[in-house]
């Protein structure tokens, strides 16, 4: 670590809140798209990939959906996400023949064939007697967390899981037995390191580990033990600031590891991280509104009053941002006669935000 690091308790810098307008994820036809439940999100080949939790609509779980960045419209028709037989022999195949609760996307950067996703809730799963014995000590949660290897194709016109490892976090790391606060973001470096961000810990804080990542990556079945980053992050206090969303942003000065783009569902927030260690993070509140019919008699945009965003992609000169309605508060949202039917249908939104050379 650099001399110039910023000690652990170095305040977070403040920067100005951020008004963000949203455009309604919609179908081929332009219709918005029920209960997606978006829980990761991805830029690859000019597209954005997204992928939802297993409380989506039945329609769409294990499902994966192409999105147009300038239009927020699919580009193709959902894609289903199938299993290799060859898994149906693993420790893990009762769960991956259910509907795993999928959390974040992101793909290796040197293999553009190669997806990753990661497992969250498997509370209702269990190992048996000679699978606890080998992935029993998860050091967090009984079922362990799952990263999954989906394989495609260039043109992402197939999708299917070739390959498991669970996930052995630090004991000192003191995670928690906590099956809903599990691992909801994954990003890539320009190291090929592989950071997982975590919800919340024992001390109801977030956290973020890494593993290195190499071509041998998927040839073994066995845990991959991650370790503590142990970087700064803003959480001021003991109140929820779970991570629920990332990505790899690079630096634009030579040298630099670059930095991590994690958004604070709870706060409407996200975050820079300086992976130098030289700068403290930095914080950008955000504010979001939806977009009414041109025809409407409403504003041309209301203001959210929930939003619980669980996708970061860098796209270019933007970072791009899709939530995932918490059906419990995204009908607060209706203000609006002409929005009410996608809010009561759990209808998510992309929002766009540039990058500002204050991250950097």
């Amino acid at each position: 670590m650099s001399s110039l690091a910023v000690a652990a308790d170095t305040p977070a810098l403040w920067l100005t809140e951020q008004h963000l307008a949203g455009q309604w994820l919609t179908d081929g036809n332009g219709q918005t798209i029920p209960d997606p439940q978006s829980s990761g999100l991805t830029y690859r080949h000019g597209e954005l990939v997204h992928i939802g939790d297993n409380s989506a609509t039945p329609a769409l779980r294990n499902k994966l959906l192409r999105i147009n960045p300038a239009t927020g419209q699919l580009v193709a028709p959902p894609l289903a996400i199938n299993v290799n037989p060859a898994l149906k022999q693993s420790c893990f195949a009762e769960l991956l023949a259910g509907d795993p609760d999928w959390e974040s996307l992101t793909w290796d950067r040197l293999d553009d064939s190669t997806l990753i996703s990661v497992t969250e809730d498997s509370s209702k799963f269990h190992l048996t007697a000679d699978c606890a014995r080998r992935f029993g000590v998860t050091h967090a949660t009984a079922y362990p967390t799952l990263l999954v290897k989906i394989r495609t194709d260039k043109a992402l016109s197939f999708a299917e899981v070739v390959a498991v490892r669970p996930v052995q976090f630090p004991a000192a790391a003191k995670v928690g037995d906590f099956p809903n606060d599990g691992i909801e973001g994954l990003a890539f470096d320009n190291q090929r390191n592989l950071y997982l961000a975590l919800e919340k810990n024992q001390a109801n804080a977030p956290m973020i580990f890494v593993t290195p990542y190499s071509d041998d990556f998927w040839l073994s079945d066995d845990f991959v033990k991650v370790t503590d980053l142990k970087l700064p992050l803003p959480v001021p206090d003991a109140k929820d600031h779970p991570i629920n969303g990332l990505d790899f942003l690079p630096a634009r000065k030579e040298g630099h590891p670059g930095y991590l783009l994690a958004a604070a569902r709870n706060d409407d927030q996200l975050w820079v991280l300086d992976l130098s260690r030289q700068q403290p993070a930095k914080v950008i509140p955000l504010r979001f509104y939806a977009p009414t019919r041109p025809d409407s008699s409403c504003p041309p945009y209301e203001p959210l009053a929930n939003t619980s965003i669980e996708g970061v992609a860098v796209v270019g000169d933007q970072v791009v941002l899709v939530n995932d309605p918490w059906k419990r508060h995204y009908p607060e949202n209706i203000q609006c006669p002409d929005n009410a039917a996608a809010f009561q249908q759990f209808s998510p939104l992309l929002f766009k935000l540039q990058l500002d050379p204050r991250w950097y």
